[in-house]
């Protein structure tokens, strides 16, 4: 069901809190934070796991501060996260030029090959959502005369405009253009790649071509992650149900371990291990677990690795060696 809030003062906030049981160890720092950070961030973050009740809310034994702990965790988590999905990113950006170049762009007139549909595969048109992206896709986009006589700048063109490292050639090459790529184009590009190209990009992966549906949904996951980091979003509230159009994530749920219908932070996790050293990461966790139980705050911290998909410590410190 739908429904509105009205804006509340500082002070409001304090006192609704109040009248839910939720108490502070020091209030003039509550009132200074939440001026700070979001409201919405740090309570309606943790409430559905440090609510006794949520219809009417009511705390028991809950201290602001154990909301914000857990906010500044999730802000720790969140910027590691990212980090890593930037480090495959670049790899990914780097193994598609390198590759798609080699085979198609062997000589200067053959420059900009990668921006002709010609040079991709086509999606069936079974597949109604990728084929209608690859018809529409940016990346194919040309200068174009509109009727008012203007012109619509095309997807180079574009991106001369914005940067001037691409300005600096006339026909700039696929590894330079690409560093500009977000990784929704990104993640289209290799959907879209011809399977020649395709096999070089697994390789440097470690998969094999017959792992192609895999490496899209995971790209896909990535990319959802990205977004949710990017928008500063929880990221130990990570969860992404299945899609019809990537097999449900049932390549990506075998090759994690996942027993779960939604792919949870722990799976992230399990997933980001393959391709980088997550150890800042785990050690994180493990310390801000230890923290919690040494100030007796452990029920706290098992309900919130539990809604990050895995209320084993134990298991997160092992993240790594499940590889």
């Amino acid at each position: 069901m739908t429904k509105d809030k009205q804006f509340k003062t500082v002070e409001e906030q304090i006192s609704l809190l109040r009248t839910r049981h939720l108490k502070f160890l020091d209030e003039s720092k509550a009132k200074e934070l939440l001026k700070k950070y979001n409201y919405f961030d740090i309570i309606n973050g943790s409430e559905n796991i440090l609510l006794k009740s949520l219809n009417p809310k009511i705390y028991e034994d809950v201290y602001f501060e154990d909301c914000f702990n857990i906010y500044l965790f999730d802000a720790e988590i969140r910027s590691l996260t990212l980090k890593y999905i930037f480090e495959i990113e670049a790899r990914l950006k780097t193994s598609i030029a390198y590759n798609f170049a080699k085979i198609n762009c062997s000589s200067i007139s053959d420059t900009l090959n990668y921006t002709e549909r010609a040079y991709y595969q086509i999606p069936s048109p079974t597949n109604n959502y990728l084929y209608q992206t690859f018809m529409k896709f940016d990346l194919f986009r040309k200068n174009t005369v509109m009727p008012n006589g203007t012109t619509k700048l095309g997807f180079i063109e574009e991106k001369k405009k914005d940067k001037e490292y691409i300005r600096n050639y006339k026909n700039p090459p696929f590894w330079v253009t690409i560093k500009d790529f977000n990784f929704g184009e990104l993640y289209f590009t290799y959907c879209f790649l011809k399977s020649d190209v395709k096999e070089e990009v697994l390789k440097d992966f470690g998969f094999s071509i017959s792992d192609d549906l895999l490496f899209q949904q995971i790209l896909h996951v990535l990319k959802f992650a990205r977004n949710c980091c990017a928008h500063i979003e929880l990221i130990t509230r990570f969860n992404l149900l299945g899609i019809k159009e990537l097999n449900n994530y049932k390549e990506l749920k075998n090759f994690t371990g996942c027993k779960h219908k939604k792919l949870s932070y722990f799976d992230l996790l399990v997933l980001l291990s393959k391709f980088c050293d997550t150890t800042e990461i785990t050690k994180k966790i493990a310390e801000f677990n230890l923290n919690m139980y040494l100030n007796t705050r452990i029920e706290i911290v098992n309900k919130l690795l539990k809604r990050m998909g895995n209320i084993d410590i134990n298991n997160w410190e092992k993240v790594n060696s499940f590889n």
